[in-house]
């Protein structure tokens, strides 16, 4: 009877069971808070251009090129978070099916099955898909870009449609973050090392140099990139969702660090074999490239490699008991694999917890009370974010980018007398200029609100501006009696 069921009917069903669930049980949330800032300006550009509205969306910065897989978006369900949500649950299951593809021939069904089943629960997984992060539409992207390498390693042609959707592909992944990078470089090596034609070989290497060098002069995508950061504290998302309220603590520090010392043994002992292939050289890559700039799309390419090649090391070692029944041949690895689920569901139970009763980060509780200031239409309304997509999806008001650096506190309010509100993370060292000079403004802003977030600075509009800080002082009068100066 199962016989007869068509192959593409268990993935199209398991994606409903699982989607489903998601939605059910609160693990996905349709509030306008915790998106991705690149995510919701490429979200905007579409709903905005779908609707004819007036955006100032278009002078925040270029964004990634994500912006063309949300067209449809824009066009069927502009301005709805439940299909951008849903869209992304459609992303990230696909995401799963290319690493469950790749596992298999790595290594076997076995591994494919179970690491898989544990990335669809994991909460950083979770978390990806709730601020429709750059992790998961990475993944996804690269996905297809490996299937549709395989499509164009099987025409005669040079140039076929293959080839351009190939070309589109690469410049996405390039612009959604850097370790997009590690596609073009790792699909480059793979046509050196097995081309399937001279001319075939040729066009790729120009098609990629182009595409790559176009993406990069365009400085399109990577906002909001934190280079040289601390590649620790992403990693312990992998096994430990934060208190979104609070900032992490020695806790999640220690946590971070045993992940990493695990990312090393896993690496230690599959390293070689992940070079094998295309999409292991893939992933080494990006791994590489993203350890400059760590967050939790790096961490999310790190869950790959452990959660794939942990599996597959828990059975070679299983295997090495000398017991010749289920319990002595994958005894330990079942054990160990329902251990991690348990705690996997456990996290999720959390972040469901912390969507259901509506706790925020800290910047996103900062972006609410701003919502607070703009809750009444008929108040003016323009304010400057350091997040100006999140920030503007919230609030639905007009919202603008924070100004640029100033010469002087004179200069700042010339630029920002027209504002209404300022909201920026007021303890960012790059920020620390902005901050000064908005503390200098004492008599035309008001505080209305500082966290460990950010902080919330109204402006003045009706208040005459202050007397610049570069204005000529002028000379005492002279004093009874006393002669006067001479003049040069």
């Amino acid at each position: 009877m199962l016989d007869r069921v068509p192959n593409y009917v268990w993935p199209v069903a398991t994606l409903i069971c699982w989607g489903g669930a998601l939605l059910l049980l609160g693990l996905v949330g349709f509030t306008p808070f915790g998106l991705d800032e690149g995510a919701a300006r490429a979200l905007l550009l579409n709903w905005s251009t779908s609707d004819q509205i007036a955006n100032p969306v278009f002078i925040f910065q270029i964004p990634d090129f994500r912006a063309l897989l949300f067209i449809p978006l824009g066009i069927y369900w502009s301005g709805s978070m439940l299909a951008a949500k849903v869209f992304t649950i459609m992303v990230a299951f696909v995401a799963v099916l290319a690493l469950y593809r790749w596992s298999r021939v790595q290594w076997n069904d076995e591994v494919a099955l179970v690491a898989s089943g544990l990335f669809l629960v994991a909460p950083l997984t979770l978390m990806q898909i709730d601020a429709m992060d750059q992790g998961i539409y990475l993944i996804f992207i690269v996905g297809l870009g490996l299937w549709v390498d395989a499509k164009f390693r099987t025409q005669e042609r040079t140039i076929t449609g293959w080839y351009f959707v190939l070309m589109i592909l690469t410049a996405i992944t390039i612009t959604i973050h850097p370790m997009g990078l590690a596609f073009p470089m790792a699909l480059a090596w793979q046509w050196y090392r097995a081309p399937v034609g001279k001319k075939h070989q040729q066009h790729i290497f120009i098609g990629l140099a182009i595409t790559t060098g176009i993406m990069l002069a365009m400085g399109a995508g990577w906002i909001a990139i934190d280079w040289f950061g601390n590649p620790v504290l992403p990693l312990a998302h992998i096994i430990y969702s934060f208190y979104p309220a609070e900032p992490p603590g020695e806790e999640e520090m220690v946590l971070g660090t045993l992940g990493f010392i695990l990312l090393l043994v896993i690496l230690l002992y599959i390293g070689k074999e992940l070079t094998r292939s295309l999409p292991g050289r893939t992933l080494l890559s990006a791994l590489a490239i993203g350890l400059f700039c760590a967050d939790a799309a790096w961490a999310l390419v790190a869950q790959i490699v452990i959660i794939y090649g942990g599996v597959e090391l828990l059975i070679r070692a299983n295997r090495k008991l000398p017991v010749n029944n289920f319990f002595g041949q994958r005894g330990i690895a079942t054990f160990a694999v329902f251990v991690l689920l348990f705690w996997f569901m456990q996290m999720d139970r959390a972040h469901a917890h912390n969507l259901a009763n509506n706790i925020l980060d800290p910047v996103d509780q900062i972006i609410d009370q701003l919502r607070a200031e703009a809750a009444n239409p008929d108040k003016p309304f323009r304010a400057a974010s350091q997040w100006p997509a999140r920030t503007m999806i919230a609030v639905r008001r007009d919202v603008l980018p924070l100004p640029p650096p100033m010469p002087d506190s004179a200069t700042l309010w010339k630029n920002i007398k027209s504002l209404s509100h300022i909201v920026f993370a007021h303890n960012d060292p790059r920020h620390h200029n902005l901050a000064e000079q908005l503390a200098e403004l004492i008599t035309v802003t008001q505080t209305l609100a500082v966290d460990s977030g950010g902080a919330i600075i109204a402006i003045k509009s009706d208040t005459p501006p202050p007397v610049p800080t570069s204005a000529p002082i002028p000379a005492p009068a002279p004093l009874p009696g006393s002669a006067p100066a001479a003049r040069p």
